[in-house]
């Protein structure tokens, strides 16, 4: 029991940081955007430009082609949630709060193959499925 509960909470943590390193890239790596810049800007200028806060109901990351590939919003019950979409429009990634707080990874094909949850009384749950749909579960 102990080497699986080792090896379940190996898969959390690289998860975990799987999951950060993709947040991370998103919001990091982009390039900037400045509200209405002026010709006259110069890099030392236009720091002093860049809102400190932005606010809004919805946040969409667009690529290239248009695509909507990451989402922050809130769900029709006024719960926030971040989906990330691959390059073929599929959800890959769910991270929010709803009955249970958590986040759900899906595979190419849509299927969600993990799941990481806490429950309304607190208490936490990692779900892996593979292809053919066999379930382990880790519930401390």
């Amino acid at each position: 029991m102990f080497q699986t509960g080792s090896r379940l909470l190996i898969l959390l943590n690289l998860l975990a940081g799987l999951m950060g390193g993709v947040i991370a890239s998103f919001l990091i790596l982009g390039s900037s955007v400045v509200a209405q810049p002026t010709p006259a800007d110069t890099p030392k200028t236009m720091n002093a430009d860049i809102p400190k806060t932005i606010s809004a109901q919805e946040f969409r990351l667009i690529d290239t082609q248009g695509r909507v590939r990451a989402l922050l919003a809130f769900t029709e019950a006024g719960q926030p949630f971040l989906h990330l979409r691959d390059e073929f429009d599929s959800y890959r990634v769910w991270m929010g709060i709803s009955n249970d707080t958590g986040v759900a990874v899906r595979d190419v094909d849509g299927k969600t193959r993990l799941l990481l949850s806490v429950d309304e009384q607190g208490e936490p749950s990692l779900v892996v499925r593979d292809r053919q749909h066999r379930t382990k579960s880790f519930h401390p």
